[in-house]
């Protein structure tokens, strides 16, 4: 009577070992938050601006009215984006850049922020009044002062604060890989995972209306970015916190304005 092989016997016991190694990584991974980056929704009417915004003893003596920014984002800051993954039975990897999606703010980002602006203006003391004023209207009105006339007479304002939200989203970059080699020489198994720090980034292209014509006074893009210091922070925060320093110098630079010398579509800054 023969006897098995001793090497055979534990070279198929080791292959079911592997098999089930295999199979517990794979469960493992879809449910580890290392595998996909994850960032948790951050109502944008819930983030703190007011408390964050800068405070002017003297405000200027206007009322002005915000108006809601008209989205110009690309579709994929609007939707969302995450890379994609190569799933074989042996490797698994995922490289590439996350993008928040709007979901993640509550949707109706392009509201959403300029409620916040007015708030921000409003909390920093950059103007006598600052009010929100949720007229519908598209890229087209602004260039119509006819209508931008009558919309500044319908809430009584010396200046309407318009703009074109160019960018706004918080991105992290990941790269991923699982491995398993189940050889009769090689048995090895392990995965590596490194993130980058989350970062936002807000573009808003400002135009400051003269409330009596209906003309562009002013007209400059605002930019600001912000890097969270640990991988491990949300990409939504970052968006956030971005959109903050974009208020920050917009308030600095409304009031670095000479409003009574400035003439209709002088002070126009290309972009």
């Amino acid at each position: 009577m023969r006897v098995p092989h001793t090497p055979l016997r534990m070279s198929r016991v080791g292959s079911q070992s592997t098999l089930l190694l295999l199979l517990a990584m794979a469960a493992l991974c879809s449910g580890a938050a290392g595998c996909a980056i994850k960032t948790a929704h951050l109502p944008i009417l819930q983030w703190p601006i007011e408390r964050r915004a800068l405070y002017f003893s003297e405000p200027a003596p206007y009322r002005v009215v915000v108006l809601p920014v008209v989205d110009q984002r690309p579709d994929l800051e609007r939707n969302g984006q995450k890379p994609g993954g190569m799933f074989l039975l042996l490797w698994n990897r995922r490289v590439g850049d996350y993008y928040t999606g709007d979901l993640v703010f509550g949707g109706d980002v392009a509201t959403r922020l300029s409620q916040q602006l007015a708030a921000y203006l409003r909390a920093a003391n950059v103007f006598t009044e600052v009010e929100y004023a949720s007229a519908s209207y598209d890229a087209i009105t602004l260039q119509q002062p006819f209508l931008l006339q009558q919309l500044a007479n319908n809430h009584q304002a010396d200046y309407l604060l318009s703009g074109e939200l160019q960018h706004f989203f918080g991105s992290q970059h990941q790269q991923f890989s699982m491995y398993v080699l189940p050889l009769y020489f090689i048995n090895t198994y392990g995965w590596q995972n490194g993130k980058g720090l989350p970062w936002g980034q807000t573009t808003l292209r400002v135009s400051l209306i003269d409330g009596r014509s209906g003309d562009i006074l002013w007209r400059h893009p605002v930019e600001a970015s912000h890097t969270l210091p640990r991988e491990t922070d949300s990409m939504a925060q970052a968006a956030l916190e971005s959109f903050t320093l974009l208020a920050d110098r917009l308030a600095t630079e409304l009031r670095q304005l000479p409003f009574e010398s400035m003439n209709p579509r002088v002070a126009l800054d290309q972009p």
